[in-house]
């Protein structure tokens, strides 16, 4: 309990359902033992709702921005290394009811933690909470690496770039997958690993690039 009220102290929300909470804080491992819910449903929620919230209000701060840019800052806000810090400054890690000795991700947690809020207080709470401790910070858009390799394959070759998942190995709290990302008919390919695919495609597509602007 002296757990809960601290995580509610430091993320300036209280919660009229505490079980929405503990939710929030318990991951898959926890909840398989205990044959209780884990956060992972929050976190499907969590997400949808910073990705909405975000692109909100970025989209009313940069009247003056095209689609491109604003992309690319909304993917600085809602990314998992990003999200990861901003667990970090709310201690979450410590919080989170686990088995052993699993590394919770802390971005998930948050976006478990933003779910909960919304369902407990609605989405004025959730957006307080989003524009507090994630949009107050500032940042740098981040570059679409994939969208600049599908430019420069089409205009360098006059074809778009195909990726492939090559391998997937690890348990299933903690996955890693195996990207390629080639183009076809050319002896171009790059490979990279990443916890989502999403990720791995990303620096697979950030190598192919740096290989194309060698031609």
């Amino acid at each position: 309990m002296q757990e809960l009220k601290k995580i509610e102290h430091l993320c300036g929300y209280q919660f009229k359902n505490k079980k929405l909470l503990e939710t929030a804080l318990t991951h898959s491992s926890y909840a398989y033992q205990m044959n209780i819910e884990s956060y992972e449903r929050l976190e499907f929620l969590g997400d949808a709702v910073i990705n909405f919230a975000v692109a909100v209000e970025i989209f009313k701060k940069n009247p003056d921005k095209d689609e491109q840019y604003l992309t690319n800052l909304k993917s600085a806000y809602v990314n998992r290394n990003f999200l990861y810090r901003v667990g970090e400054n709310l201690e979450l890690k410590d919080a989170v009811r686990k088995i052993g000795f699993i590394e919770p991700r802390l971005d998930q947690v948050v976006e478990a933690l933003v779910g909960a809020i919304y369902l407990d207080g609605g989405f004025n709470k959730a957006k307080r909470f989003i524009k507090r401790f994630i949009l107050s910070e500032p940042v740098s858009p981040l570059l679409d690496y994939k969208g600049l390799a599908e430019t420069t394959a089409h205009e360098k070759f006059g074809k778009s770039v195909k990726y492939k998942l090559e391998k997937e190995y690890g348990p299933a709290h903690n996955k890693m997958f195996l990207i390629s990302a080639r183009i076809p008919g050319k002896n171009l390919i790059a490979r990279a690993k990443g916890k989502t695919k999403k990720e791995a495609e990303i620096k697979a597509a950030k190598i192919l690039l740096q290989k194309m602007e060698k031609i």
